[in-house]
């Protein structure tokens, strides 16, 4: 069951009350375990939309703002060795990953454009901005097939031929899938992404911030 340490901001709520009104109380949440779609890509009404769908015991749409993922110090390993590995990191120095497989103990991330008509697809998924603090820090998403093998879907490292700001081939519309999000060094990150859906009118979602705790 997902871990959600959730701080309800009230001040809203009461101020309604006095005035009469009806508001609803803005909420904050950390998350840290459970399965959660991070790139959720909806279109609805002619518009494409970036949010968080989370599973159980209630399915539901988050918005990114105001919600925090979080990769606790458990989450970190060490980066294997050879040269398919060189755009995560050097050889076993320590990054922290929200990983493919699902872990009971972390968030178990990836990407879902079931609610995208095909008729609309692909998905262009781009990487637009990282920040992080301390500065510095490396964000990036990758499959590993059954040997093992990393395929980066995007990449902000600035390394020779790893930047990887575009998914390569597109994301299908109806794709549910998951992958490794991996973050170079503790901190917090601030991640944006934008969806064009490459079908249709070719319509595009707003920016979309997401931040993650790390470590």
């Amino acid at each position: 069951m997902r871990l959600v340490r959730q701080t309800l901001a009230l001040v809203a709520a009461a101020t309604a009350a006095v005035v009469g009104l009806t508001a609803t109380p803005a909420v904050a949440a950390t998350i840290e375990t459970g399965h959660l779609d991070v790139l959720d890509v909806d279109y609805v009404a002619g518009a494409l939309t970036l949010d968080i769908r989370s599973y159980g015991p209630a399915d539901d749409d988050l918005s990114p703002s105001g919600t925090t993922l979080r990769l606790p110090s458990s989450s970190a390993v060490a980066v294997p060795g050879g040269s398919a590995w060189n755009c995560l990191g050097a050889a076993g120095s320590t990054v922290y990953v929200a990983p493919q497989a699902e872990n009971a103990g972390l968030i178990w991330a990836g990407w879902n454009t079931e609610d995208v008509p095909a008729a609309q697809g692909p998905v262009r998924m781009e990487l637009v901005g990282v920040s992080s603090v301390p500065a510095g820090g490396r964000f990036a998403i990758y499959t590993t097939n059954a040997f093992g093998a990393p395929t980066f879907r995007l990449n902000s490292n600035s390394a020779a031929g790893c930047p990887t700001p575009v998914w390569p081939g597109n994301i299908g519309a109806g794709t549910h899938a998951h992958g490794n999000w991996a973050f170079s060094a503790p901190g917090t990150y601030t991640l944006s992404f934008r969806a064009t859906a490459q079908g249709g009118t070719g319509v595009a979602s707003p920016t979309v911030s997401y931040t993650f705790q790390v470590g």
